[in-house]
């Protein structure tokens, strides 16, 4: 066992061992006499006096006590049961009495009485919203979203954020197929920005997080280098709110135009000592297999290869005869051996990986100071050999009632993360998916773990390309390794000037320091002489805010208004450092290279911003909510860098002026909303010069030049989006089934586009405003307990989210579209067209006649349309997710289905694989097309004089060599046999219409059962735990459907994707 499963156990056991302390549980307690009498006084007072009247401590988490209502109660010689019962009904609450301390805790599962089951009930819960402002969620007019950090932290996933998915209506969850610690790309309500960031703002207990990448995979390869969510811990997450619109974002500013996810952390107890733990491992698996045909093997046209060094060809081409054990094969080695299908295929190059994450949280506090200190450990063995991640999270929190008047909180958290050998993606040489989805069924991938020589340590050459290097040379002699240190933090003091007024400042930072170091040893194909390659990134956000609250009630009116101050600071330094050919072997060291290349840059923004907001409500059934915000950004022109983003929001609780048995709530709601986006990079409006290292320098003189292709453009303005949303909140038979529907439609104009120019003008690119984004669609959330019981429930709760998205119109600059991505193979390109989706998926087709039938050449081989045309589009139609929970005494099982609908990849995977005959497809019309040339050979008849008798058959028509008219048909139909070969390798070369994909699926995400028992009197959960068991449907073979290599604009594009992750494995939670 290795030192963290030694450490788990030790920490797991010393917890139970140490829990013996715990006493029994005192009935007598329960009937002790009570007097209580209070006049409108908070729940806190009542509680201390039931301490000082019995002897007993209460002990509760702080959301015990949010959104209750002050209280007046006069009962006198009343046992402590009956007031327990009255102040913390079963319905809502879990009350335990061990010796002398009262436990109290929310429901997990709401137990309904039946005797009850008619009786209203009210949505006064206490939820966060902008600015970290709580609110009734009765009261907001807009969507609004909350996920329990619990329910994230039972299945984990390394970035908290993957979890999501499935979860909420509207929010659309694509981790990139990057390997362990890779990034993820999130959507609210569909695409808003071409070209540009569409992933919402993250703020983390009201601190803005950067969630920029390092490093992301484009066309020709690299490497996805993680996002700033992954360095959230999931084990100290209270809870994740979702604001989706415009109002609900709006006084975020220009970076919160595509949504906002508020992350509140947890806090320390009010009451004593808390120490909580838990340890969960996790075994990994490959979720998808290549399902590749065995029948025939190395070769070409039917041959097999002449010798060892025509070997080098075919190891990856499967166009060779039928394989059988009589026949015997040259391999690239020299040697010969039986032409069989292999043992040890692609899929045995991967192992079974592992996960354990251990967690320990200590906390202590009273009424007036709470102190929080948690530690998290990650330790990943991936499935891909020699890859891996290692991660530590430290954080503590303090809250203090400095006085009564003056309260503190503060945080700070620090991260260490080291990942090893990230997978190479895209066009990358080193990109091991690309090769094991190519390698030939009669090649045992054993043979390739011989990758170099035994004496000098060369590279072993097993193929002739030089772009497509031997996956165990990749991870054993090109190691990878990328650190991060973060450290997160913030200070808030809140002065009460008086009970209805506050004031609070607040600063926090954001700080991290990245490197990744690539080594390429010598002798590498595409680099002999090795290479070194380092990237350095250090960043710096601090966002500093002030804020004014007043709340206060005139009559019947209770109005509420905010204003405050915010300034941000981002200061960015990159420096990539390359060397080339080193001097002596196998030493890492940049000054190990005869040439070696530095490249710096420094980025820096500011934006300045004032806000506001009002609040009125009248009778707890209207309200109505107005917000203002202001930014000044540092990365626009001063004549237009001031934009401001008002909202207005009301809501309506119609429930509160009727009396019905069925309808326990009911709301309805509106908004409407403006919001920017200076979503550029510094220095985008003036050109600027530096030093080229590419040219040679002349004497002692530096050559410099424009240190950019894109042309600037000073009076760039920002995007605006205008968002306008309309929704309903209806909860019948004490809240046993209630629907959340929302109808919402933006718009965003203005965008910032990098328009390509002609390169006769010395650039590339011009930088433009332009474009304009339409998304509207429909979101629905249900929620059912069909069955609600003191022994037996289950829940169910559904989400759907359909959203239509239109380029309104592009700039006379950007022609027919805008290219998004571009394919490395096939000639095919995502845009965004006007008139049409955003990520459509351009591409040539086969060439058709009017009545849809193939158009042939003269070899009886289609043709293609040399303009592209529309093949799919890379955005789902809708999106869905299915939450089941069923709960029987002790035991609960949960099962969340996750559903994506209608969207289009692109797999060139799949297009290499036909090409080189390895596809189950392209064994039609082999076995004939082999008689066909046995019989040809036979009667001594040239190719081309010869008509197959066998083969692939292909339907079509010809183009009629005389034309059309006088009574002379257009086409005349054929069908003919022809060889498969050619006909895959002209289709795949071609013309990839064949190889898009509808990339619908089905799969079942998260698979939990959990199990409550009690230990030396605390309660430990021990929960069976998967996530991404099963792929229910799919339509595309040997991939993942969502797999992608970027976070960007190359969604609806695939190449040599790895096998995604499945896990099992066991968690364990104590609380003591």
């Amino acid at each position: 066992m290795n030192r963290s499963g030694v450490i788990s156990i030790y920490l797991f056991l010393t917890i139970l061992f140490t829990s013996s302390i715990g006493r029994a549980q005192d009935s007598t307690v329960f009937m002790k006499a009570v007097q209580i009498d209070v006049n409108n006084q908070p729940l806190r007072v009542v509680m201390q006096s039931i301490e000082q009247q019995t002897g007993v401590s209460f002990a509760y988490a702080n959301e015990i006590l949010l959104g209750r209502p002050n209280i007046s109660l006069h009962i006198r010689h009343t046992n402590l049961k009956a007031i327990l019962d009255k102040l913390f009904p079963v319905t809502q609450y879990r009350v335990k009495v061990i010796g002398g301390q009262v436990i109290i805790k929310l429901q997990s599962v709401i137990i309904i009485p039946l005797d009850s089951v008619l009786k209203r009930v009210e949505m006064n819960t206490v939820v966060i919203t902008a600015l970290g402002i709580g609110r009734q969620q009765r009261s907001l007019g807009y969507a609004y979203t909350d996920v329990k950090g619990s329910e994230l932290i039972t299945a984990r996933e390394i970035n908290p954020v993957n979890a999501l998915s499935g979860r909420v209506a509207g929010l659309d969850v694509n981790p990139v197929n990057g390997g362990v610690g890779a990034s993820t790309k999130v959507t609210l309500r569909g695409v808003k920005i071409i070209g540009g960031n569409n992933q919402p703002l993250y703020v983390v207990d009201g601190i803005p997080v950067n969630n920029s990448s390092p490093g992301q995979a484009e066309k020709y390869g690299g490497y996805d280098l993680g996002d700033g969510t992954g360095i959230i811990n999931p084990d100290e997450i209270e809870t994740i709110s979702v604001l989706k619109g415009g109002a609900a974002a709006a006084l975020y500013g220009s970076r919160a135009g595509n949504g906002v996810i508020l992350i509140t952390t947890k806090k320390g107890v009010t009451k004593g000592l808390e120490v909580a733990f838990s340890s969960s491992a996790t075994v990994d698996v490959a979720n998808n297999s290549y399902d590749f045909q065995n029948t025939y093997g190395s070769g070409r046209d039917g041959a097999l290869p002449s010798d060892a060094e025509d070997a080098h060809n075919f190891p990856q081409i499967s166009w060779g005869p039928r394989m059988s054990p009589d026949s015997l094969v040259w391999i690239w080695n020299g040697k010969q051996v039986p032409y069989v299908n292999a043992k040890h295929k692609a899929n045995s190059f991967f192992r079974e990986g592992l996960t354990l994450t251990n967690a320990v949280s200590v906390s202590r506090g009273d009424e007036r100071t709470q102190l929080r200190f948690a530690y998290t450990n990650i330790h990943n063995k991936d499935i891909v050999p020699e890859s891996g991640l290692s991660r530590h999270n430290f954080s503590v929190r303090g809250t203090s009632q400095v006085s009564s008047r003056v309260s503190l909180d503060t945080k700070i958290t620090y991260m260490n993360e080291q990942v090893d050998n990230r997978p190479a993606l895209s066009d990358n040489s080193n990109n091991i998916g690309y090769v094991l989805s190519g390698i030939a069924p009669n090649i045992d991938i054993n043979w390739l773990k011989d990758y170099k020589h035994a004496v000098t340590g060369d590279y072993v050459n097993w193929n002739n390309n030089v772009y497509q290097v031997n996956p165990y040379w990749v991870i054993h002699e090109q190691p990878n390794t990328s650190t991060q240190n973060r450290l997160t933090g913030f200070v808030q003091l809140k002065y009460q000037l008086c009970p209805n007024f506050y004031i609070q400042g607040r600063t926090g930072m954001d700080y991290s320091r990245f490197s990744f170091r690539e080594f390429m040893d010598y002798s590498t194909p595409y680099n002999p002489g090795g290479g070194l390659a380092l990237k350095d990134r250090t960043f710096r956000e601090m966002n500093s805010d002030i804020l004014l609250y007043y709340r206060r009630k005139v009559n019947d009116f209770w109005i509420g208004a905010n204003a405050g101050a915010n300034r941000m600071d981002y200061n960015e330094d990159l420096l990539n450092t390359t060397g080339r050919n080193m001097n002596t072997r196998h030493v890492q060291s940049i000054n190990n290279f005869q040439t070696q290349l530095r490249n710096e840059q420094v980025r820096r923004k500011r934006i300045n911003s004032v806000y506001g907001s009002i609040n009125l409500s009248y009778k707890n059934f209207l309200y109505v909510d107005l917000t203002g915000r202001n930014d000044w950004s540092s990365t626009l022109a001063a004549s237009h860098n001031s934009f401001f983003y008002p909202s207005a929001s009301a809501s309506f609780v119609f429930s509160e002026l009727m009396k019905s048995e069925v309808l326990s709530f009911g709301k309805v709601r509106f908004s409407i909303a403006q919001t920017g986006s200076d979503a550029i990079d510094p220095y985008q409006l003036k050109l600027t010069y530096g030093a080229d290292p590419d040219i040679p320098s002349v004497g002692s003189y530096i050559i410099g030049g424009v240190a950019t292709n894109s042309v600037p453009f000073e009076k760039l303005k920002p995007s605006i989006s205008k968002a306008y949303e309309a929704g309903i909140n209806l909860s019948f038979f004490d809240n046993r089934m209630s629907v959340d529907a929302t109808l919402y439609r933006s718009s965003t104009r203005n965008q910032v586009l990098n328009a390509p120019v002609s390169s006769s003008s010395g650039y590339t690119s011009a930088v433009i405003n332009s474009g304009n984004v339409r998304n509207r669609g429909i979101e629905v959330t249900l929620g059912l307990k069909p069955f609600v019981g003191k022994v037996f429930s289950w829940d169910i709760d559904v989400n759907f989210a359909r959203n239509q998205n239109k380029i309104l119109a592009l700039n006379s600059l950007v022609s027919d579209y805008y290219t998004l991505s571009s394919a490395r193979w096939g000639n095919v390109t995502i845009v965004a067209k006007s008139g049409e989706e955003y990520g459509s998926i351009m591409g040539r087709s086969f060439l058709r006649d009017s009545q849809g039938h193939l158009i042939l050449d003269g070899n009886n081989l289609p043709q293609y349309n040399t303009r592209d045309t529309k093949l799919g589009n890379s955005q789902y139609k809708w999106i869905g997710g299915i939450n089941n929970r069923f709960s029987y005494k002790r035991i609960s099982l949960s099962i969340l289905l996750d559903v994506k609908h209608g969207g289009n990849i692109f797999s060139m995977t799949n297009l290499l694989s036909y090409s080189n005959g390895l596809q189950k497809g392209t064994l039609a019309g082999r076995e004939g097309w082999a008689r066909s040339e046995k019989e040809r050979l036979a009667a001594g008849v040239a190719q081309g004089d010869w008509t197959p008798t066998g083969g692939l058959k292909v339907d079509g028509v010809w183009l009629n060599e005389n034309g059309g008219g006088a009574g002379r048909p257009m086409y005349v139909d054929v069908s003919a046999y022809v060889n498969p070969e050619a006909y895959w390798q002209r289709v795949a070369g071609n013309i990839p219409e064949p190889f898009i994909y509808d990339a619908s699926f089905v799969k079942v995400r998260q698979l939990n059962i959990d199990y409550r028992l009690t230990l030396f009197k605390k309660e430990v959960v021990v929960s069976l735990v998967s996530r991404n068991p099963f792929i229910l449907s799919k339509h595309i073979p040997n991939v993942d459907p969502e797999s992608t290599y970027n976070n960007t604009n190359a969604q609806g594009l695939e190449y040599g994707s790895l096998p995604t992750r499945r896990s099992f494995g066991i968690n364990i939670h104590a609380t003591l």
